[in-house]
């Protein structure tokens, strides 16, 4: 055509085009799709260890966690933790130094729960022989606040979320209580890292989760819910009532802020990921690792499975919506492909962690966003644990690239979907894949029997499709 306007004169139509000129130019800029790369840096089960040298307990229960880098100066030895150990404070500096070297402006930070050792009650208890809960309840406090000034020191202008993780807690492993001390004692603490606003604290301490949209990441929501409330293990203690068992309709309640939350999302045209540290589906490890009469009997569900199968349902009903879960709790490098039929429909990614207690390799993660979805993430790891001190630096370099490492064009749930069938079918691509899952770390051993249960974990959430695929075929 010869003119965009036929009705109009040519005076007419230069006037039109200048009225839309002036008219895109003006614009709200914030309706643009938001097409710039961003990284997100992702870590999971810190377990900091703080008692490691029992001899600096003293000082560090007098002092405040503004003191506590000049007194865990002095931990001996000056060994990094080795594998079998949760993280001393050497392996922590060297971890948060070497995360702020390769990211130190990501777009937002995602920590994934577990930042309190194992056996952290008893550890305190053994050490101290203090009786007063109060003043134990007081050290996990000064814990938390020293890891968030850590955090905050290295990036202080970096929007830091927290998720929580089943050691985290003031009774006790899986002993959370929602509206209990241990989420209104760091409920300030998460607010400040998160730059969120008061909502998110009130959620916090209601259940431990809030919504957060990130300011670099407008086109985003970040959901971070409790889920160790849906947990196999859960058992909720009152600090108040000596730790003694409570009942408690935390679970549904959380599933129903859950869907109600993802709901008006999709109502709103919004994009969401979900933050939390145990993941839904069977506990490989665990289940490998069991000793019961037959290999059915040995299955070890993450959640109680009526929460796997309604979260399955939610991930499928809202695959437009969610864009990408997160996950920790089994210390590997893992994920969860979730199928509608046969079609991938959604995915839950699972971070390697920084305790070497299992034998992996510490590491951390950093993803590539464009608006809110994953196109590529890559691994980072220490390599010379066994040999880093304080005078030894810890060595650390890239393990992976997603899509270099599978040929995939991009991080998503049918990506997932191949990685998960190539590995289930074809020996190579399993070995490589275990190579991965542990981190390339020799010290986690996993005998020729044992891997099946590993890798059916990925796709078979239920406890009936997990036995099918670790147990209904000749090995």
């Amino acid at each position: 055509m010869r003119t965009a306007f036929p009705n109009f004169s040519r005076r007419a139509s230069l006037v039109m085009l200048g009225v839309l000129c002036c008219f895109v130019g003006t614009a709200n800029p914030a309706s643009a799709p938001d097409t710039s790369p961003h990284k997100v840096l992702v870590v999971a089960d810190i377990h900091f260890n703080p008692m490691a040298d029992a001899s600096l307990v003293p000082q560090l229960v007098s002092a405040e966690p503004s003191q506590w880098g000049a007194i865990l100066n002095q931990t001996a030895p000056h060994h990094f933790s080795p594998y079998g150990q949760d993280t001393n404070w050497w392996l922590l500096q060297s971890s948060l130094d070497q995360m702020r070297k390769t990211m130190p402006h990501p777009a937002v930070f995602l920590v994934l729960g577990d930042l309190l050792a194992h056996r952290f009650p008893a550890t305190f208890q053994s050490i101290t022989h203090d009786q007063n809960r109060d003043h134990y309840r007081a050290f996990v406090l000064k814990t938390m606040q020293f890891l968030a000034l850590q955090l905050r020191r290295r990036w202080p202008d970096t929007q830091i979320l927290l998720t929580p993780g089943n050691d985290d807690d003031v009774c006790g492993d899986y002993t959370i209580e929602a509206g209990g001390p241990f989420l209104s004692d760091t409920a300030d603490a998460m607010r400040d890292l998160a730059k969120a606003d008061p909502q998110a604290a009130t959620d916090w301490k209601s259940l431990g989760s809030y919504i957060l949209t990130p300011s670099a990441l407008p086109a985003l929501k970040i959901v971070s819910f409790n889920s160790v409330l849906f947990s196999e293990n859960y058992e909720p203690q009152s600090f108040h009532n000596s730790c003694e068992e409570v009942q408690t309709t935390a679970p549904s309640q959380m599933f129903a802020w859950l869907q109600q939350t993802v709901s008006a999302a999709k109502q709103a045209n919004q994009k969401v990921w979900l933050m939390f540290h145990i993941p839904p589906g069977i506990d490989g490890y665990g289940s490998v690792h069991n000793h019961e009469s037959s290999c059915t009997a040995n299955i070890v569900p993450m959640w109680i499975p009526e929460w796997t199968v309604k979260f399955d349902s939610l991930l499928i009903e809202y695959s437009g919506t969610i864009v990408a879960s997160f996950a920790a709790h089994d210390h590997t490098d893992d994920f969860r492909a979730i199928r509608d039929g046969s079609a991938p429909k959604s995915f839950v990614l699972i971070d390697p962690p920084i305790s070497p207690i299992y034998g992996q390799n510490p590491a951390f993660r950093v993803f590539d966003v464009v608006g809110s979805e994953l196109r590529d993430q890559t691994t980072y790891y220490l390599t010379n644990l066994t040999t880093a001190s304080a005078g030894q630096r810890g060595k650390w370099k890239k393990e992976y690239t997603f899509s270099h490492e599978w040929k995939a064009k991009q991080l998503d749930a049918s990506s997932l979907g191949d990685i998960s069938n190539h590995v289930s079918a074809d020996n190579s691509a399993r070995a490589h894949w275990l190579k991965l899952y542990n981190v390339s770390s020799s010290a986690a051993h996993v005998t020729p029997d044992q891997v099946r249960g590993l890798y059916c974990a990925m796709e078979g959430l239920g406890v009936g499709a997990y036995g099918n695929c670790a147990c209904g075929l000749p090995k």
